[in-house]
């Protein structure tokens, strides 16, 4: 069986045209049930011929068993005594055949007489073997009736017929199941033929041997049995590969219906209602008032025209060539590959090309040359937007037979494919017109280049959450192959891992890659820890040198210190502007963390700090007067998380701070408030601007209650003090007006 499955469908990056392989793939293994069935059957009936022949195996089993014990009882001597009771039958029937008649030897019952001795247990006297008339009668038969449960010798009465029945039905149904499985059939169904052939079996041998059926009636009935069963009980199995695409909606080519956008003047046109007419309408007149949806360029009818795009060849050394074998009005272009022998290409290389337009143009691709734009597979390069330029990536397929592919013989020429595109404008011109084809070959023979892996679901260097043993990982490789890892560089097959490896081209990847899970154990805290890969192919390629994977150990993430705490004091408005905060340490890249907060603590309402993902994280918030309670969760890149909460009071302060003393003191006016507080004045009244006065000094700059402003007796100090949370006196109103009268 082939491990690849169907490897060798082109594998496209866009529309899962990976997951259509050009026709619908039925495997139903009909060849492998008819031959498992006559087997069995064979089998069966080989064993029913022969009971009805009357040539039961354990019948000449007997026969042979005691042909010599028989002759010697015709020659005289007295080896019938050596026979018990499951001998003497078949000793003496012999015996009736010749013509010699057992009144010549006395019976070990007459010999026991003479001597005054009792007969052996089990030993029969002369009468009971001869019956009338001097024929030899089956004292086995006597002792063990043909009918009956206990018949159980020579498959006679139905407790016998039962036991080797189920013994017969075990052979055949135990050989079927292997060879089912032999030729490749599931389990399921493997069991199913195994199931029937001994149940059928069974059936036979019983109501031949158990019940004295009839042998032919008796076979006919357990084939019925046997068929009947597997029919029930067998699953066909269909494979059935189907492409979904989810696309935009895309509006009908052409502008035919872009006036119908103009007819209501109630309702402006707008760009979405103008393009959704028609691939070729557009506004014209935008930001006047006099602006319309009209079909552009309505008598275009020139296809677009198609080049190979040189720039958009991938991996370096390829070129582009043409490819004269193309009929018009096709034209074609090959895939070259410098320095390659016939210039082809290596299989499962992921291959960039790509054609340019010489006006915007959506286009296709198929592997196969369809009539129509609109019956092609594939979008070029996974978009159904217009453009100039378009890039298509693939994986390029193995053109080696797979066992079971269907498909490779239809995409393949001769070891070349061959993709054809085709490109329409907005007004559908192009839609028949000839196609843009691109053929490259593939290196032909088996496969002789390592698998590569591409990359791994970690990043080389990543930290891994603190006392955790496992970690799940994905290796992502360019074909199907088997991977595994060890904790060691060593050879593929002395590594002790085994990954999951997806190997069916419709499991590829969105980057065209194969992928391959499994669970890296043993990590350690505080350390590097260090992992190796390595793949073969299923064309026994091995890769020579490991794929390097490094993950860091790390500590347990701490959060020092959670703010604010106590009371939080702010004025002027009901809402104070409070500010949460978070300090981090250890953990990966030494306490670096994203922090989270939430009011309830519940998982599901945390939200992240703005300022997060150093050691340092804060969030402002506008809270009203009360108690409050935030929940923080801090996360670094291993995933380690630490949670911490802090409680804290918001109280608004809406009363200005009032003087409580003004005086001289030398030089200076001396003015006391009741709060830490700034404090300015005016010569000219009340009615001046805080932040426009002329401020007050502080004579203790750490209490901010005691300012001070040079003295002059000849004026009035009109003095506004404004405390620390905003609060001021009103416009035209102050905290106190001082005079040297007053002092």
């Amino acid at each position: 069986m082939n491990k690849r499955g169907n490897r060798n469908f082109p594998t496209f990056s866009n529309s899962l045209g990976n997951c259509k392989r050009g026709k619908q793939l039925f495997v139903f293994s009909s060849a492998i049930f008819q031959i498992i069935i006559l087997i069995g059957l064979t089998v069966w009936v080989a064993v029913m011929f022969g009971r009805i022949v009357g040539a039961d195996p354990l019948d000449a089993l007997m026969a042979n068993r005691f042909g010599d014990q028989a002759a010697s009882v015709g020659a005289g001597d007295n080896a019938l005594s050596a026979l018990g009771p499951s001998s003497i039958d078949e000793a003496v029937n012999p015996l009736s055949s010749t013509g010699a008649g057992p009144a010549s030897f006395p019976s070990l019952a007459e010999q026991a007489a003479e001597q005054g001795v009792d007969a052996p247990a089990g030993v029969f006297s002369q009468s009971q073997l001869v019956g009338e008339g001097g024929t030899t009668t089956s004292v086995w038969s006597e002792a063990f009736p043909k009918s009956g449960p206990f018949a159980i010798f020579q498959g006679q009465g139905y407790l016998g017929g039962m036991v080797s029945g189920l013994l017969w039905a075990g052979i055949a149904g135990g050989a079927a199941y292997f060879l089912a499985g032999l030729f490749g059939l599931s389990k399921d169904n493997a069991a199913s033929i195994g199931l029937g052939v001994g149940a059928g079996t069974f059936t036979g041998y019983f109501l031949s041997y158990g019940l004295g059926w009839n042998g032919i009636a008796s076979t006919l009935i357990g084939a019925g049995v046997g068929i009947a069963i597997i029919v029930l009980t067998y699953k066909k199995e269909k494979t059935e590969l189907i492409r979904f695409e989810c696309l935009p909606w895309e509006a009908p080519t052409g502008g035919k219906d872009c006036e119908k956008c103009n007819e209501n003047p109630d309702i402006p046109c707008s760009e979405y209602r103008c393009r959704s007419l028609g691939q070729a309408c557009q506004i014209v007149n935008e930001g006047t008032e006099n602006e319309l949806c009209v079909w552009v360029s309505p008598n275009d009818v020139t296809s677009p025209r198609m080049e190979p795009w040189e720039e958009a060849l991938s991996p370096e050394g390829l070129r582009y060539i043409p490819d004269n074998t193309i009929t018009p009005p096709n034209t074609g272009a090959k895939i070259y590959k410098n320095g390659a022998a016939n210039g082809c290409l290596q299989a499962y290389t992921k291959l960039e090309f790509g054609l340019t337009t010489d006006e915007p143009a959506k286009c296709r691709l198929d592997y196969e040359l369809k009539p129509t734009f609109g019956e092609m597979q594939f979008l070029f390069g996974g978009t159904n937007e217009f453009g100039q330029e378009h890039k298509q990536t693939l994986r390029v397929p193995d053109n080696s037979p797979a066992e079971g592919d269907e498909i490779t013989p239809s995409i393949f020429n001769g070891g070349s494919l061959t993709l054809y595109a085709r490109c329409i404008d907005a007004n559908g011109n192009g839609e028949d017109s000839g196609a843009l084809a691109f053929k490259f070959c593939v290196e032909e023979g088996p496969d002789t280049s390592q698998p590569v892996v591409e990359g791994t679901s970690i990043n080389d260097g990543s930290p891994v959450q603190f006392n955790v043993d496992s970690v799940p990982i994905e290796v992502y490789v360019n074909e199907p192959a088997e991977c595994r890892w060890s904790r060691q560089d060593k050879a593929f097959d002395d590594m002790e891992n085994a990954m999951s490896c997806a190997t069916e081209t419709f499991q590829i990847n969105a980057n065209l890659q194969y992928v391959c899970t499994g669970d890296l154990t043993g990590i350690k805290d505080r350390e590097n820890n260090q992992f190796y890969f390595r793949c073969r192919d299923y064309d026994g390629n091995e890769m020579a040198t490991s794929t390097k994977l490094n993950l860091l150990g790390t500590e347990e993430l701490v959060i020092d210190s959670v703010g604010p705490t106590g009371t939080v004091e702010g004025g002027t408005v009901s809402a104070v502007t409070v500010e949460l905060t978070a300090e981090t340490s250890h953990g990966a890249n030494n306490g670096a963390a994203t922090c989270y907060f939430s009011s309830t603590g519940t998982e599901g309402t945390y939200r992240e700090m703005l300022g997060s993902g150093t050691h340092t994280h804060s969030q402002n918030l506008d809270l009203t007067a009360g108690n409050y309670e935030y929940f923080f969760k801090c996360v670094d890149a291993g995933g380690n998380s630490a949670y911490e909460n802090t409680t804290f009071i918001v109280f608004v302060d809406t009363l200005t701070a009032s003087v409580t003393r003004a005086y001289r003191k030398g030089d200076t006016l001396t003015v006391v408030t009741s709060e830490a507080a700034q404090c300015s004045y005016s010569l000219n009244g009340c009615g001046f601007n805080f932040d426009e006065g002329q401020p007050l000094l502080y004579e203790n700059p750490s209490l901010k209650t005691a300012h001070y402003a040079a003295w002059d007796a000849t004026v009035t100090y009109y003095i506004k003090c404004r405390d620390l949370q905003g609060n001021e006196p009103s416009p035209n109103a102050c905290s106190i007006a001082a005079e040297a009268s007053e002092l």
